[in-house]
């Protein structure tokens, strides 16, 4: 193995653009709202939590992901749960 790769090992970029798959389980942010529907902004990615009072913008959430459609980066998520509410 040559040293630059014993020096990479283990190295991965980041990408602005993450996946994911259905069932996931993720926290994050709520940034926004699309209409009246509630978005987290993972990176680039949007993923829509139809199912979320519009009132969470600025709450941490815990929410899982029940689609995701990978050459759009956009998703639809389900809310399971406020960990953190608005101030």
């Amino acid at each position: 193995m040559s040293f630059f790769r014993k020096l990479t090992a283990g190295l991965h970029l980041r990408t602005a653009t993450p996946t994911y798959d259905a069932g996931e389980e993720l926290v994050a942010f709520v940034t926004g709202l699309n209409g009246t529907t509630p978005i987290v902004r993972i990176g680039d990615t949007i993923i829509e939590l139809p199912d979320a009072d519009p009132s969470l913008v600025d709450a941490t959430v815990r929410f899982e992901v029940e689609s995701f459609d990978d050459s759009t980066f956009r998703g639809r998520g389900r809310l399971l749960d406020v960990l953190e509410e608005p101030e």
